[in-house]
């Protein structure tokens, strides 16, 4: 049986202000069998990563074969504690390079993986669009994980789950279809 898709959270206030991320980790939640989550910023409240975390880190990515990385964009990008998660375990000799491999080249942990992107935004959607006020598609925003992907040897989704508008009066039931949907859609992600 393969592992469960691993779903990494990261949102500064899981538990109180979020809405939408709460919905989906809770129906995740149901399906323990397929779905792994990990809640980035309950794991390191402080920001900063030890050894030993950055060691845990890794052995999970090496435990599952689809990742995917869930978050509210903050300003076209994802929460910090993600960047600094991506700088600390994405090591040297580990994701990429190392004795067998020149500066550059895919590592090794990571090759084969598949990656993906779930997020949410406060903006409607029509605004992700050249025309719109923010000038990028969903999946031109989500290039650096896209990027990051092929540099280290895996795969990424072109386009991420997204949900728009969600500071624009979101109602109970677009959330309920938004976490069915979601669920459906990590169903439906190659499983690496």
């Amino acid at each position: 049986m393969a592992a469960p898709i691993l779903v990494i959270v990261a949102h500064p206030d899981l538990a109180g202000a979020s809405r939408v991320h709460k919905r989906w980790v809770e129906e995740l939640a149901k399906h323990p069998d397929e779905f792994e989550v990990r809640d980035l910023y309950a794991l390191y409240p402080n920001g900063a990563m030890d050894d030993a975390g950055i060691a845990a880190e890794r052995a999970t990515l090496e435990a599952h074969g689809t990742v995917v990385f869930q978050f509210p964009v903050y300003w076209y990008s994802a929460p910090a504690l993600l960047r600094t998660w991506t700088d600390e375990v994405y090591g040297f000799g580990w994701a990429y390079g190392g004795e067998t491999a020149a500066p550059g080249e895919p590592g090794r942990a990571l090759a084969g993986k598949h990656f993906a992107v779930a997020m949410s935004a406060g903006d409607i959607e029509a605004n992700y669009c050249a025309e719109g006020t923010v000038g990028f598609t969903p999946s031109e925003v989500i290039v650096p994980f896209r990027a990051t992907a092929n540099y280290v040897g895996a795969t990424c989704e072109p386009e991420p789950f997204a949900l728009f508008g969600t500071e624009n009066g979101l109602t109970d039931e677009e959330l309920e279809r938004s976490a069915a949907a979601y669920v459906s859609w990590l169903r439906g992600l190659p499983r690496g």
